[in-house]
């Protein structure tokens, strides 16, 4: 991280002018289309593919979530530099283990580029150094090196279900506060835990926008459930200040 902080330092001096990002709107209507709505939407603001689930091991359940962010920033320039952040990408990993009594967590982050961190955007396709989340026809593989944990994941998927109006999930009462958004619910989930063989089941969000939540909006509550039945509940809602829907 000090190296890659150092490097984009030493370019300010020399940066052009930036100037204001317009993004794309997302706008009801809008038809999802697979497999390229798996991949990254760069034009656009901000974008995540977010996983949850849990894990069967040798000593007991436990349960991960993996994250990979893409973020556009809000003013870019016209320098060809491959120093210059056009895309920045964040990721976060989690294991929660009721043994050791408190969450494991870790995270990256990188402007893509150098081979060192990208989103394809004709599949989904996310690193940062040797973190990575890609998908291979109905199968996801999830490698994560974090300080104190490892995941070695496959997680196959044999749903897709499109959020809100055909993909498009509102999140406020203007009409650019809303995502275009998708979720796979019950993937089944086997490999290794820190070397050790684990299965379980998954949900995976993958969402993305031009606008972030509505200025009188200070959180975002959410919960994904996969039923035994083979169906799936997804339930949110966007809070205030005050704690408030």
């Amino acid at each position: 991280m000090r190296r890659r902080l150092f490097l984009g330092l030493g370019l300010l001096p020399f940066a052009a002018r930036a100037e204001p990002v317009r993004y794309p709107e997302v706008s009801p209507g809008r038809k999802l289309v697979f497999p390229r709505d798996h991949g990254a939407h760069p034009e656009y603001r901000t974008e995540w593919w977010y996983v949850t689930g849990w894990l069967e091991t040798v000593t007991g359940p436990a349960g991960f979530q993996i994250t990979f962010f893409r973020a556009r920033p809000e003013e870019q320039t016209d320098n060809p530099s491959q120093f210059n952040p056009r895309q920045v990408l964040f990721a976060h990993a989690a294991l929660s283990d009721p043994k050791r009594g408190r969450l494991l967590h870790d995270q990256r982050a990188a402007r893509a580029g150098f081979s060192l961190a990208h989103a394809e955007t004709d599949r989904t396709g996310v690193w940062i150094d040797d973190w990575r989340l890609e998908l291979e026809g109905y199968r996801y593989e999830a490698r994560i090196a974090a300080r104190e944990f490892e995941l070695d994941l496959s997680l196959v998927a044999s749903q897709l279900v499109l959020q809100g109006e055909n993909g498009f999930s509102r999140k406020g009462h203007r009409p650019a506060e809303a995502s275009y958004y998708y979720s796979r619910p019950h993937l089944n989930v086997n490999g290794k835990l820190n070397g050790r063989d684990v299965e379980g089941s998954a949900w995976l969000d993958h969402e993305w926008s031009s606008a972030y939540m509505a200025p009188e909006a200070a959180g975002w509550d959410w919960c994904g459930i996969n039923l035994f039945d083979g169906g799936s509940l997804t339930a949110f809602q966007m809070r205030d200040r005050k704690g408030e829907a």
